[in-house]
């Protein structure tokens, strides 16, 4: 069950719009409590240090900042919101925080495309380290029920201890799942359909829809990318030990290339070693 939902914000119209989707997310699924943290690191410039204002103040512009951007973004009427201002760093404060939480959403995007803004930066080390699923929201996303889920099926993703986290959070929605599978052009993921899936049918029925299909891309990025535009998915979800999902998944140089339809937001669920 998710019921406290960790929203962490920027006051960017893509955070804005995250914090919309989190709601929308929370009040549906009947979440009790969604929080809002925005973390403030203060940042030294190369100008004059004289103009440069105690802490005290800066702490005071930016938690009047952060009133304006919750007033200018009201919680859906039978919501519980609370906030929080935090002093650090983002990634350290958000991942600390999600011990407390059953879901973390967050943005992916800014003003580029999903891996320029991802990669690398405080989604990624959230999405990596995080205590508890962590939901990326593109900044086209809108809430909607979800009854296509694309999977990506790899040997974790279909061990037993992922499928059932997965059909956990999947009773919210009982949606059709698509375990998709890459075949990609170095061979590195191809496997005997019936050793690749054993895990999953080894599992007690599952209480929702699937369906298998296995694609042959260049890439898994491009496999996917391809799988997610061609069929109505409003949920992409894939799995991850807590370190080095995203180096493992982007290995390419070409790191502008989306893993992700632009408005498909990713779900990605983490098992302990």
């Amino acid at each position: 069950m998710i019921k406290k939902i960790l929203v962490p914000v920027d006051f960017s119209a893509a955070s804005a719009a995250t914090l919309r989707y989190a709601e929308s997310f929370a009040a549906f699924t009947q979440a009790t409590e969604v929080k809002v943290i925005h973390v403030f690191t203060p940042q030294v410039t190369t100008g004059d240090a004289l103009v440069i204002l105690p802490m005290g103040e800066l702490m005071d512009q930016r938690d009047e900042a952060f009133d304006t951007f919750l007033a200018e973004n009201p919680a859906p009427k039978g919501l519980v919101r609370k906030s929080e201002l935090l002093l650090g760093f983002a990634a350290d404060k958000i991942i600390r925080h999600s011990e407390d939480f059953d879901l973390i959403i967050m943005s992916s995007t800014g003003d580029g495309d999903l891996l320029e803004q991802v990669f690398g930066n405080i989604a990624s080390e959230v999405s990596q380290n995080a205590k508890c699923p962590v939901l990326l929201v593109p900044d086209q996303a809108i809430f909607k029920e979800y009854n296509n889920v694309l999977y990506a099926s790899n040997s974790l993703s279909l061990s037993r201890r992922a499928v059932l986290q997965f059909r956990g959070f999947n009773e919210l929605f009982h949606a059709r799942v698509h375990f998709v599978h890459i075949n990609d052009e170095e061979g590195q993921h191809e496997g005997k359909r019936e050793s690749l899936f054993a895990p999953l049918f080894n599992n007690p029925d599952p209480e929702f829809a699937f369906e298998i299909q296995e694609v042959t891309a260049d890439s898994v990025q491009k496999g996917l990318v391809e799988y997610l535009q061609s069929k109505p998915i409003e949920l992409a979800v894939m799995v991850t030990k807590q370190r080095g999902f995203w180096a493992n998944l982007f290995h390419s140089s070409n790191t502008k290339q989306m893993v992700l339809h632009p408005e498909t937001p990713l779900l990605v669920l983490h098992l302990e070693d």
